[in-house]
């Protein structure tokens, strides 16, 4: 069947798209859509041409794959300029979501009419590209050069409320009336070519402001500079000149690196939700029963309320319950949505909930007599996930008289926005407690990898290697300013220590207090932090960790008092310290988090290395634009990879021994194995 088809309504011929699932563009739509087009122009017996959908979205963009080679003919550019070319109208009827190739081809149109639940979207700049079949050139002329400069800097998606407050369609009508209502529009409709159109007058305050939002929030990325450029440009050249232009320089960034570690990223979050397996077991979950209002249980609420589900949100502490609604009643008044919230010190009003979250505090005792308390008031076939850290799931789940019930979803700070969560499978959980967290997952817009039961799942046990390797650095001779620094440079938004305060010192201590008993005494171990925790140097909550933050300062200041306590651990253990290089942490750094990835992949906590990757740019903001810590260090050559390696290991042989045979020149095969895997 082709996957276009057309049929007469009087004088106006019906396009009709049909290239399932999703009308995603690839060579053989562009090649059904030309010819049709060609068909189309040798006809005279017709007014107008209406192009619709026969699926649930009318053009949902393009098969990024496409994008690593030579784009297969025809291009889209010459389906848009058929389009555009005809002598008589053409209205675009949009469903569902119309995005990056399937908007300029609406673009192309002559109008564009809606249903109400459509989305709008130009997606391109985040994949490291910026649209290249005349969306810089057509969307300024149609919605104002500023409103253009934020759709395509951003790439977020425009309901269709929002799209005719813009300019950028017509019209909204019922999805049953929509083909129809653009069959009348067409035959009233005169032709309208928005690639000669000027611009909506805008002041030049307002492109100024745009530009510079676009470079903040874009953080000055090459392809987003660029597409605000060919923007501003665009809409002072010829229309032709100025899509000769755009296209130049869409087939320039699509084969770059950084849009292919974009490329990446995406294929990899796709293996990640196909990790975790189907749903179709899954437990129905309208109300969810939290276990703790302190930072982390609200949190973890207010994802659920924003995603439409009821919360019953438990504490033993009426102070601690009053500040959680305080908290979650402000968050509700900016929410467009928000539901049902229940506030209680009662384990009994759980009587109604289908999923249990313990987010109470990080003890075994502690939450394993909550999960018992829970299960006795719940449902049969209530589901219960448990929010631990660090702490051995299979242990919590014999709290229960049934441990089936029982896995982890861990969220991350803070849990209503990080987009991070591991669904973590205990020895004894069932398929239905797992296909119910999945699930469970997908409702909160969360980015989940699967991980099995081990010290920190995946992304703490990759990133605690991370943050060990960077105190080392403090004893070998840098400062947390430095460290913080050389990956500030690298691209992280905050350092590793920046990032421990604003998170807590207290977590990682309860840890490392936890596993003293069964630490290696051979290991190197620094005691820094420790002593940090002790005089009561916490992070931000506390006005100093790492840093000071007098007077509840959103910025840390230098701490005479970290500076003394690290010069007198080197000299403890009689250290001299000596100056490092940026180029030496970020290396060091990162070869220790290849190390720990290779640990957890080679143990089958973590399912694929891929998964890391994608763990450290949604939940720790390492830069999508480096592919993730393995792809960057898969990046930068073996003799780099040996001697960061090489480095990482003398400076720990106990901690990082699985790269023992850097010291000989070799890469060990596990950490060749993952690395090829995120190299393809």
């Amino acid at each position: 069947m082709s996957v276009v088809s057309t049929r007469d309504e009087g004088d106006v011929v019906v396009v009709v798209i049909d290239n399932p699932p999703v009308n995603m563009g690839n060579a053989v739509l562009r090649r059904a859509l030309l010819d049709c087009f060609e068909e189309l122009q040798g006809r005279t017996d017709i007014v107008g041409v209406v192009i619709s959908s026969a699926l649930d979205h009318f053009y949902s963009g393009s098969d990024i794959k496409e994008f690593d080679g030579e784009v297969s003919l025809p291009l889209l550019t010459e389906v848009i300029r058929l389009i555009d070319g005809l002598d008589i109208p053409v209205v675009a009827a949009l469903n569902g979501l119309t995005l990056g190739g399937g908007l300029e081809v609406a673009l192309g149109c002559d109008l564009r009419i809606t249903e109400p639940k459509a989305k709008f979207g130009l997606p391109e700049t985040t994949l490291g590209m910026l649209p290249g079949a005349g969306g810089t050139v057509r969307l300024p002329r149609l919605i104002g050069v500023p409103k253009a400069i934020e759709m395509i800097s951003t790439g977020k998606l425009v309901s269709a409320q929002d799209a005719v407050a813009i300019g950028l369609v017509d019209e909204i009508v019922e999805r049953d009336v929509l083909v129809a209502t653009a069959i009348d529009a067409v035959r009233r409709a005169s032709k309208r070519r928005v690639r000669l159109e000027m611009p909506p007058e805008t002041t030049q305050q307002q492109v100024d402001d745009a530009v510079e939002t676009a470079r903040l929030k874009g953080r000055a990325r090459p392809n987003v500079t660029r597409a605000v450029e060919i923007i501003q440009d665009g809409v002072s050249l010829d229309s032709d000149e100025a899509l000769r232009r755009e296209r130049a320089a869409f087939d320039e960034l699509r084969v770059g690196t950084e849009a292919r570690n974009l490329r990446y990223l995406f294929f990899a979050k796709r293996a990640a939700a196909k990790a975790l397996g189907s749903s179709k077991s899954a437990a129905r979950v309208t109300r969810v029963g939290i276990g703790g209002a302190g930072t982390m249980g609200s949190s973890i609420a207010a994802g659920f309320l924003g995603s439409g589900v009821a919360v019953t949100l438990f504490d033993v502490n009426a102070e601690v319950l009053d500040r959680a609604r305080v908290q979650l009643e402000e968050r509700a008044t900016r929410a467009r949505k928000w539901a049902e919230l229940t506030l209680t010190s009662s384990i009994a009003d759980f009587d109604d909930v289908d999923l249990v979250v313990d987010a109470v505090f990080e003890d075994l005792e502690v939450k394993s007599s909550f999960l018992r308390d829970a299960e006795a008031v719940v449902g049969e076939d209530a589901v219960f996930a448990t929010n631990t850290s660090y702490l051995d799931i299979d242990e919590l789940a014999g709290a229960l008289r049934s441990a089936p019930r029982l896995g982890g979803l861990h969220f991350f700070n803070p849990a209503e926005r990080n987009p991070l969560v591991e669904v973590v499978r205990a020895r004894e959980s069932s398929d239905v407690t797992m296909a119910s967290l999945a699930a469970v997952s997908r409702t909160l817009g969360k980015t989940a990898i699967a991980a099995n039961v081990g010290d920190g799942f995946v992304a703490n046990r990759v990133y605690a290697d991370y943050r060990a390797q960077s105190e080392i650095l403090l004893e070998d001779g840098a400062s947390p300013e430095e460290v913080d620094a050389a990956m500030t440079q690298l691209g992280l938004a905050i350092g590793p220590f920046a990032v421990g305060d604003m998170s807590g010192l207290d977590i990682a201590w309860s840890r490392r207090r936890r596993l003293a008993p069964t630490r290696d005494p051979k290991q190197r171990y620094v005691s820094i932090a420790d002593t940090l925790c002790e005089a009561g140097h916490l992070g931000k909550k506390a006005g100093a960790g790492w840093y000071l933050y007098p007077d509840g300062a959103s910025r840390g200041q230098h701490d005479p008092f970290v500076e003394s306590t690290i010069v007198e651990a080197r000299a403890d253990k009689g250290i001299t310290p000596r100056a490092i290089s940026a180029a030496e942490i970020q290396q060091r750094t990162l070869c220790a988090m290849v190390v720990a990835a290779a640990t957890v992949v080679a143990s089958g906590v973590a399912h694929q290395a891929s998964d890391i990757d994608v763990a450290l740019t949604e939940g720790f903001a390492f830069p999508k634009w480096l592919g993730g810590p393995l792809r960057y260090a898969a990046s930068q050559g073996t003799d780099w990879l040996v001697e960061g390696l090489r480095v990482v290991y003398e400076s720990d042989p106990i901690g990082y021994a699985l790269a023992e045979s850097a010291s000989r020149g070799e890469v060990p095969p596990q950490i060749s194995a993952i690395l090829a895997d995120v190299s393809r």
